[in-house]
């Protein structure tokens, strides 16, 4: 078992976050919260920065914590705001174009 806090601290954790961070890099993958484009070269201290942001919540799913593919590119404000909840449901698609 690895020492730390899964999903936070482990080595796989910074594993799967440095491989995410190098593929937004390449492939300029954009943040998947806001879908705005993510710059890999800010400090981790700026809010536009790149943040691992697990799609399945690590308090609701611990097992999935160091799973590489619980793993999204997001900047760090998005993922501050979306808490350490699940994203919530959009409205959906409208029931006719007004």
């Amino acid at each position: 078992m690895s020492a730390g806090v899964p999903g936070r601290t482990t080595a796989a954790h910074r594993k799967n976050r440095a491989d995410l961070k190098a593929l937004t890099a390449e492939h300029g993958l954009p943040c998947a919260l806001c879908g705005q484009p993510i710059d890999t070269t800010l400090k981790h201290t700026d809010k536009w920065a790149f943040a691992y942001d697990h799609i399945k919540s690590v308090v609701a799913y611990p097992e999935l914590a160091d799973d590489p593919s619980n793993g999204q590119p997001s900047h760090k404000i998005c993922n501050e705001n979306k808490g350490e909840g699940d994203p919530k449901p959009g409205l959906g698609d409208p029931s006719e174009v007004w």
